[in-house]
């Protein structure tokens, strides 16, 4: 028994010991120009004020080591309009650079939100805050269920309570016994 607490140990000690440590965030050089740009699309989407944070990340693409699957071109192109404060040009462009793959027939074509491993980012969804014609049919509807509801069991409920009749099943075991 203590044989095999000793090993466990001794192999968890060993474990911890020789685990390289992870790295959360890696370097900038290890950076792949596909996910800077996926970050610089979801900041200009979700951020669009924080310019200086935006412009870091479509610089960094071209730094990347890696840049298969990104079209550079497209890039210094979003680039330029970013510069030029046309945001949705420069979002349209990073996405297409992208989304841009040379399918069989050598021409291009672009990936479908719905398609699995697409790289889409969608526009923030702002829902309506107002309550509109829909909602006040709903809300009247479901009020009167509630009142329909009271109403029924009103008319409907037993004639003697669940008192009453442990009352008269307490008085009838009384009279038996």
């Amino acid at each position: 028994m203590t044989r095999s607490v000793g090993a466990l140990v001794a192999a968890a000690v060993l474990a911890l010991l020789t685990a390289a440590p992870a790295a959360a965030h890696g370097s900038d050089e290890e950076t792949e120009a596909r996910v800077e740009v996926l970050q610089a699309i979801a900041l200009i989407v979700n951020t669009p004020d924080d310019s200086h944070e935006i412009m870091e990340h479509i610089e960094q693409v071209v730094d990347a080591p890696d840049h298969e699957g990104v079209d550079l071109a497209l890039v210094q192109e979003a680039e330029a309009a970013f510069e030029d404060g046309d945001l949705t040009q420069a979002r349209e462009l990073l996405q297409s650079s992208i989304a841009v793959s040379e399918d069989a027939a050598g021409g291009t074509a672009l990936a479908a939100a719905g398609e699995t491993g697409t790289t889409m980012v969608l526009d923030v969804d702002r829902p309506g805050a107002g309550i509109d014609g829909g909602d006040i049919v709903l809300l009247v509807l479901s009020a009167g269920a509630i009142v329909l509801g009271v109403l029924l069991g009103w008319r409907f409920r037993p004639a003697d309570s669940v008192r009453r009749l442990r009352h008269r099943a307490g008085t009838a075991e009384g009279e038996s016994s």
